[in-house]
């Protein structure tokens, strides 16, 4: 198998995460699911690996929702995948019963019509009765669901206001149908769907709690066996000669933390400047040529983009004085010399500091461990702690 860091890998290129899988597909037994990882780590991956391998009795369906600028863009967008999937044979009886009674004809036409727009909840609504009178057990998983939602909110037409209605929406679908255990849903994003609800409650004065009854599962790097795997495939199809296997497996794996998408890169660098010898040192070369790459083949500044896009002023400053003195530690950096090396730079309560810790340990920047009773924390990735001490320590 050859490296495609970043391209769209399916089938038997999607290598192990059977372990995250499987917690997914049990979680599903009782709840909905919010899955959630940076972009580049390997979740739409796993989606796919879902629904070309489904579950006993499921019938998985991806649909990816980023584009989407309306509500009754996204619920079009559904009817097109489910008729491109074949899934109810055209029987959307309860849909089109809808559809006309609201602009007439005979059957399901354009989706643009005010009338249409309008009445987007109805359609979604029966869309999911449809699914549930299909006799199928589904499950929908929305990819890339706050990204939309960000959309959303920037619109003049929809607004905080039309969002919140857009989640309070799909709460009740789940809260009206899941019950049946004939469908289920799974939402996704590279951008935490927490980020979108803590903006509304914070500035439109948004009082649900769209996702507090679905299961949250987090996904980072694979494990050993996995990632191991994945450099075993990725030598298949070139000559390399290992300077100690192992070894060298282990050391990629280690400084990739054992991201698909980062070992990708490194079996790409050693395609494409025809290293055939593999040492430490060509290793450290790849880590090295992705930390210093002026077009961010690694996607390291999504990291800093997301910051200064989804962050209020005032996270986005202590946030980011954060990062840059912690991918300077080498160890776990005690939440108490973090709050005060903050007060030395900016005149903050310790209250707004713990916030900005609490988001950067949410948002995968940070990990924490308790030690003496006291929290702790350093960066949660190797790479990025070092591509943040190159590019902005």
């Amino acid at each position: 198998m050859k490296p495609n860091p970043g391209g769209v890998i399916k089938g038997e290129a999607i290598v192990d995460r059977e372990k995250e899988i499987d917690s997914i597909w049990r979680a599903l037994q009782n709840q909905s699911v919010v899955l959630v990882s940076e972009r580049r780590v390997g979740k739409t991956s796993i989606l796919r690996k879902m629904e070309e391998n489904p579950g006993e009795g499921w019938n998985p369906i991806l649909y990816w929702v980023e584009g989407k600028q309306h509500p009754v863009e996204f619920v079009e967008g559904l009817y097109e995948t489910l008729i491109e999937r074949k899934l109810l044979k055209g029987k959307f009886h309860k849909l089109k019963k809808f559809y006309i009674k609201y602009v007439g004809g005979e059957g399901i036409g354009s989706w643009k019509l005010p009338q249409i727009r309008e009445n987007w909840k109805t359609l979604l609504d029966s869309m999911v009765q449809d699914i549930l009178d299909s006799g199928m057990k589904v499950l929908l998983m929305f990819d890339e669901l706050p990204l939309m939602l960000a959309k959303f909110i920037k619109a003049e037409e929809i607004g905080p206001l039309g969002t919140m209605g857009f989640l309070d929406t799909l709460r009740e679908l789940r809260n009206k149908y899941e019950a049946s255990k004939d469908i289920s849903f799974i939402f996704c994003g590279s951008i935490g769907i927490h980020l979108i609800i803590k903006d509304l409650k914070k500035n439109h004065a948004y009082n649900s709690d769209p996702i507090n009854n679905m299961k949250i599962i987090s996904i980072s790097g694979m494990d050993e066996k996995g990632a191991r795997e994945l450099c075993d495939k990725l030598t298949e199809d070139a000559p390399f000669q290992f300077d100690g296997k192992d070894e060298i497996f282990d050391y990629i794996c280690r400084e990739t933390d054992r991201l698909p998408f980062y070992i990708q890169h490194v079996f790409s660098y050693f395609y494409e400047s025809g290293k055939m010898v593999i040492t430490k040192k060509t290793v450290d070369e790849s880590i090295q040529f992705l930390l210093n790459d002026p077009n961010d083949e690694g996607f390291f500044r999504q990291y800093l983009d997301r910051i200064k896009t989804y962050y209020d002023n005032k996270m986005q400053e202590i946030s980011l004085l954060i990062l840059n003195r912690a991918c300077e530690k080498n160890d776990y950096w005690g939440e108490d010399d973090i709050i005060n090396t903050v007060k030395t730079h900016m005149e903050e309560e310790a209250e707004t500091i713990k916030e900005a810790l609490d988001l950067l340990w949410s948002d995968h920047y940070l990990k924490r461990e308790i030690k003496n009773n006291r929290r702790t924390y350093k960066f949660r990735y190797t790479i990025l702690q070092k591509w943040w001490n190159v590019n902005r320590g």
